[in-house]
């Protein structure tokens, strides 16, 4: 990820450097998944048995998908877009799930 500021290099369960103004030397987490799964269970076990079933991950999920569609969008057009043209669009994204089995 670049910023104004500096990038930041990461691997998901590996090593995390900043580099720039503010420097990270960097840490390393490989447990990542298997205690992210654990906790992710228990939270979805305890949301059931409490009855709570709103979800807080979904608006930071669908943000996370739009910046994608937003970088994709920008990298096969060749030009900047803007969220409100990206919104607008009615342009449908093929998954193109040929292949998978069912």
């Amino acid at each position: 990820m670049f910023g104004s500021k500096g990038v930041l290099e990461t691997a998901y369960g590996d090593l995390t450097m900043i580099r720039g103004e503010n420097m990270y030397r960097g840490g390393r987490s490989p447990g990542i998944y298997k205690d992210g799964a654990v906790v992710n269970i228990a939270t979805f076990h305890k949301s059931i048995v409490e009855g709570k079933f709103d979800n807080p991950t979904v608006a930071p999920s669908v943000r996370s998908n739009l910046v994608t569609i937003l970088g994709r969008t920008a990298a096969y057009t060749g030009r900047k877009v803007t969220w409100r043209r990206l919104i607008r669009s009615t342009e449908k994204l093929d998954a193109n799930l040929k292949g998978l089995k069912s």
